[in-house]
């Protein structure tokens, strides 16, 4: 009998075992998580995993395209004329998609995750980031971009690990205009005042 995805009791039990991927992939890596040792930890039985999954490997790999699709589908609407009038709207959008996933997400890109997940997601990232600059600066060299981008894409790591760590109270608004001002104005914007004059300061000094 073929398995129906949009199933109530099939749905809960594909949540479950995300669950428990994310609660596991805490203490040790997703690679080495046991079919036996997540059913125990979500009380359902290894048939019923089995009716879906051909085994933890095939389950990574299942809620990486979902998550991947998921954002694909938030980035795909993004344009050069949103990132120009709406950029704090955007950023949180983004900013949201985590927050929502974030259990999952901080296991898969932490260091108890999967590698190809982080770079198949800065690909997809990349691919549409670069569609988006052409389409507001033409002229930009790719060595412009790739320092820009990456410089980006680090920062926006660092803020979603600081977000999750130790401000979790921020909304998802919160750090999107945060970090639009790092992205914008680096420590310059964010520091304030004194901060301008230490860094000219420093500048000056070379």
């Amino acid at each position: 009998m073929a398995i129906n995805d949009n199933d109530i009791r099939v749905r809960r039990t594909k949540k479950l075992l995300r669950k428990g991927v994310a609660e596991l992939g805490k203490t040790k890596s997703v690679n080495k998580i046991t079919v036996k040792e997540l059913t125990d930890l979500v009380e359902i039985n290894r048939g019923t995993f089995y009716l879906h999954y051909k085994d933890v490997y095939d389950l990574v790999d299942s809620i990486e395209n979902e998550l991947c699709e998921e954002f694909d589908q938030k980035v795909l609407t993004v344009t050069p004329d949103d990132i120009l009038h709406r950029p704090v709207d955007v950023l949180e959008t983004y900013f949201e998609y985590f927050r929502t996933h974030k259990d999952i997400i901080n296991v898969l890109m932490g260091e108890n995750g999967d590698a190809k997940f982080v770079y198949r997601f800065g690909e997809l990232m990349n691919t549409k980031i670069v569609e988006i600059f052409k389409g507001i600066f033409p002229n930009m060299s790719m060595e412009k971009y790739d320092f820009a981008y990456s410089y980006g894409k680090m920062g926006c790591i660092g803020i979603l690990h600081c977000w999750g760590i130790k401000y979790a109270h921020l909304s998802s608004r919160e750090v999107a205009e945060k970090a639009l001002t790092l992205i914008l104005t680096g420590l310059w914007g964010i520091l304030g005042d004194e901060g301008k004059e230490v860094l000219l300061n420093a500048h000056n000094s070379h």
